[in-house]
């Protein structure tokens, strides 16, 4: 009897969430036969209250569907097709007193293969989510004068990052190793 090898691989919760993003991506772009990057975190979650993973995923669905549209090319069938034939479709929304798009309803059950596993990582790693959507979201606000810095933890050797000064004022970022701030 030979013993079995076991792999232990502990799968980082960051390529967890970029790997269900890209493979929804991947399965929208098959469908509408566009081919481009995957957008930015922050573009993907624009408008998604992620409180509420199910809502979340839609919102993070109706995004990747608007950017595709964005992405068709002009020889292609879907070029000229109008939001509804992607899913989309528009909604009044009282309470902020504008239109918002939507996924149509037989969009949502076509879409269902992609909206658990997206809602699913939402779920798991929401708090990881809104520390990544926040220091994007510092990030892309920071001016050009801003200068980018070397922040350091207390782990020996220190763990080193690099990040813009006005985001390392504004949020206090801890090192998940010795749960110690970043300093610089």
């Amino acid at each position: 009897m030979s013993p079995v090898e076991t792999s232990h691989k502990t799968l980082d919760p960051v390529e967890h969430i970029n790997g269900c993003l890209e493979r929804a991506w991947q399965n929208i772009c098959t469908t509408y036969d566009a081919s481009t990057s995957l957008p930015e975190v922050q573009a993907l979650f624009d408008q998604a209250d992620i409180s509420q993973p199910c809502h979340a995923a839609e919102t993070v669905v109706v995004n990747m569907l608007l950017e595709v549209m964005e992405s068709i090319c002009r020889f292609s069938p879907w070029y000229t097709k109008p939001p509804r034939a992607f899913g989309l479709t528009s909604v009044r929304d009282g309470t902020l007193n504008r239109t918002r798009w939507s996924l149509a309803p037989e969009a949502a059950h076509k879409w269902e293969p992609v909206l658990g596993p997206i809602s699913d990582v939402i779920q798991k790693y929401n708090g990881l989510l809104q520390a990544i959507l926040l220091v994007d979201g510092l990030m892309a606000r920071s001016t050009p004068d801003d200068p980018t810095i070397t922040a350091c933890c207390s782990c020996i050797p220190p763990r080193a990052i690099q990040i813009k000064q006005s985001v390392l004022v504004k949020a206090e970022i801890i090192c998940d190793q010795c749960k110690q701030p970043y300093l610089y």
